[in-house]
């Protein structure tokens, strides 16, 4: 006798995620989600500060903090306007996202990549929404490679050939170089402030989005990261 096919249905992410508290990055603001402005009790304030961890550059923030109060605006307290039924919107912040470039290059990203969802830090019981490393920095002149820790993108005719991490990208490219490794570009995230452990953690983060987006790794990887799961 056959066995009966059993089913189970899926449900869409987006519906899925629905509750979710979440942030989205646009061009002249923030805009959170119905579920973040019931979490984070949004409809009760005026404003908000945009905050990166203190001791850490703007350009290798990976936190950005939102504090909703109700002090007065001003070039540190952007306006919020509350839309009860779909969320709500943290305007003027164009001018904060330009000091924080790895904010700024999502911006151009497709919806998808713009939409964050908001954790909350426990120990100062703020939330913050996290940024990914999106390889913001880019060199075409490879006399200029910094000796920095970093993840990398190496890229030929605007073609990614690897994806990488080191605590010294202008040894690595040298020794990419002797390899005859194919490159005009160099495209890296600062990470000096991580550990070796979070740097490849990236890494692997990279490396799978690469190979979901394009059914394979690039070219001259030949293995996902060192802390993929």
């Amino acid at each position: 006798m056959n066995s009966v096919t059993k089913l189970r249905r899926l449900r869409r992410m987006s519906h899925f995620f629905l509750d979710k508290p979440s942030v989205t990055i646009r061009r002249s603001g923030l805009f959170f989600s119905k579920s973040a402005v019931d979490a984070l009790n949004i409809e009760k304030f005026e404003n908000c500060y945009i905050s990166i961890e203190d001791g850490t550059e703007p350009d290798e923030a990976i936190k950005i903090f939102v504090e909703f109060n109700n002090d007065p605006t001003s070039e540190e307290n952007c306006p919020v306007k509350t839309h009860t039924a779909n969320g709500c919107y943290v305007s003027c912040v164009g001018t904060i996202f330009n000091q924080i470039p790895r904010a700024r290059a999502l911006i151009s990203k497709k919806r998808g990549e713009r939409r964050i969802f908001l954790e909350k830090d426990l120990s100062i019981n703020t939330w913050f929404f996290p940024l990914a490393p999106q390889f913001e920095t880019k060199l075409k002149d490879l006399d200029l490679i910094p000796e920095v820790k970093c993840i990398y993108q190496l890229v030929f005719r605007d073609n990614i050939q690897r994806i990488g991490e080191t605590t010294n990208l202008n040894r690595r490219c040298k020794e990419y170089s002797r390899e005859n490794i194919p490159y005009d570009e160099v495209r890296f995230s600062n990470m000096n402030n991580l550990t070796d452990e979070e740097r490849k953690s990236w890494e692997s983060y990279h490396l799978n989005k690469y190979a979901r987006e394009v059914g394979a790794l690039p070219p001259y990887n030949y293995q996902f990261g060192k802390n993929n799961n």
